[in-house]
């Protein structure tokens, strides 16, 4: 924008260097997973958030396409930081939400190892650092990543439901219930300090280095003709839909 003309007769020829907005950070947990890696993409092509990348690794390695592409970039620019984060130590998490808006939780333990003890301390009670660790940060607002598994009893199939289906009274496995209990103290969290909680319900994902297909491929040869409907949601799908809460209102929320 240019000055208007000096009352002296100068020139107001000179730009006013306009500042540049304060940065807005977020977090993505687990931010290396399948999921998440496309999920952090897709919030530094927004142009509109910097990411706190967290995960357990000591330090990232990028693939050559992260490093030659937008990954890459962003962490060398500063758009884009990693820390070493385990959700189980909330020491580790506070120092990493601080000056942080939003955070993204994604990181839970394998699904496809069945130990309750795992799944317990990593997608309950990591969750519940997760939380604590938001409130003392005064973070704004906590996206989830919870499953379409925590209203499956493993039995009775799940057609055209929303989120008013109870939770079963038996889930089919660890990952399902922990899952199911994380959920719970998400949603109880919401209002407390400020806090805006949202819970998102993916089945299946799909997409640029996933692995579920190759599995399902595999198990469908196995079902030798019987009918068997998958549920299944494109990565970028599910990006989006992780990054639309943040347009949500900030008063009059209830929790569902």
């Amino acid at each position: 924008m240019e000055t208007a003309p000096a009352a002296n007769g100068c020139s107001g020829g000179r730009r006013l260097q306009e500042e540049e907005p304060a940065a807005r950070w977020c977090a993505v947990t687990g931010g290396r997973g399948f999921m998440a890696r496309h999920l952090v993409a897709a919030l530094l092509r927004s142009g509109e958030w910097r990411v706190r990348i967290t995960d357990l690794a000591p330090a990232i390695t990028l693939d050559p396409v992260e490093e030659k592409g937008l990954l890459g970039e962003a962490l060398r620019d500063g758009h884009a930081v990693y820390d070493s984060v385990n959700v189980c130590d909330i020491t580790q998490l506070t120092k990493a939400f601080q000056g942080v808006e939003v955070v993204f939780h994604t990181a839970a333990a394998d699904p496809d190892i069945n130990d309750f003890q795992l799944h317990y301390k990593v997608n309950v009670e990591g969750t519940k650092n997760v939380i604590d660790a938001c409130v003392t940060c005064k973070v704004k607002r906590l996206i989830y990543t919870s499953s379409s598994g925590v209203v499956f009893d493993g039995v009775h199939g799940l057609f055209d439901v929303d989120e008013s289906m109870p939770y079963p009274n038996k889930f089919p496995d660890a990952y399902a219930q922990s899952k199911a209990e994380a959920e719970k103290l998400v949603r109880n969290s919401n209002g407390i300090c400020e806090l805006l909680t949202c819970s998102i319900r993916p089945g299946s994902i799909f997409g640029p280095g996933d692995t579920i297909v190759p599995h399902l491929l595999s198990h469908w040869r196995t079902m030798c003709g019987c009918k068997d409907i998958k549920e299944l949601l494109a990565v970028g799908g599910w990006a989006r839909a992780s990054i639309i809460p943040n347009n949500a209102p900030t008063t009059g929320v209830k929790a569902n």
